[in-house]
């Protein structure tokens, strides 16, 4: 069990680094704007967000599997971190000019690519439907808050890519998870 404390804080420390570095992205192309922002035109709280995230993203997933019938193949730590570039691009496409619309549909072509790659798995299918409707919900109370606001939102204070990019973001770090976590399960169990 003492792999896991280190997975757990391994995942915090991603989701907190690549996480807010990538809502940079999302800041500085004018996407979104926190009312406070502390650094590089976040706020304080941001990378305990993406850091929370990822560690529910990536420790959920592992630990789901067996439940839903999910066939643990082996997963090498490069490959995931290689894994994680199908997120970068997910988030340079929601940074973009483009129109809603449109970075939905490459969000989707984006994701389906990356699931098909993944291993086009129902169960991914699944836990991909489920972090996006739970992500979508979360940014939809904290903008409600005001704890920051989309520039251009489409439904509930949020734009329609916004799923897409949960999706994405559940098969990344959900690999990811699955190739820090399962080994550390395996050897306790």
């Amino acid at each position: 069990m003492k792999h896991t404390g280190l997975t757990l804080l391994w995942l915090f420390l991603l989701g907190a680094a690549l996480g807010s570095c990538l809502d940079v992205f999302h800041v500085r192309s004018g996407v979104e704007r926190y009312p406070v922002p502390v650094f590089f035109g976040l706020a304080w709280w941001v990378p305990l967000l993406f850091g929370g995230a990822a560690v529910a993203i990536g420790y959920s997933h592992p630990l789901l599997d067996p439940l839903i019938g999910h066939i643990q193949r082996p997963h090498r730590l490069i490959i995931s971190m290689s894994e994680l570039a199908w997120l970068l691009l997910a988030y340079l496409v929601g940074a973009s000019m483009l129109t809603s619309p449109i970075k939905t549909a490459l969000l989707v072509i984006i994701y389906f690519d990356f699931w098909f790659l993944a291993g086009k798995s129902w169960q991914n299918l699944l836990l991909s439907v489920v972090t996006a409707i739970t992500g979508t919900l979360i940014e939809m109370m904290l903008v409600a808050a005001g704890a920051f606001s989309y520039l251009h939102p489409d439904f509930i204070g949020v734009p329609y890519w916004l799923p897409c990019m949960y999706a994405c973001a559940s098969l990344a770090l959900g690999n990811m998870g699955r190739s820090l976590i399962v080994p550390t399960i395996r050897g306790n169990v």
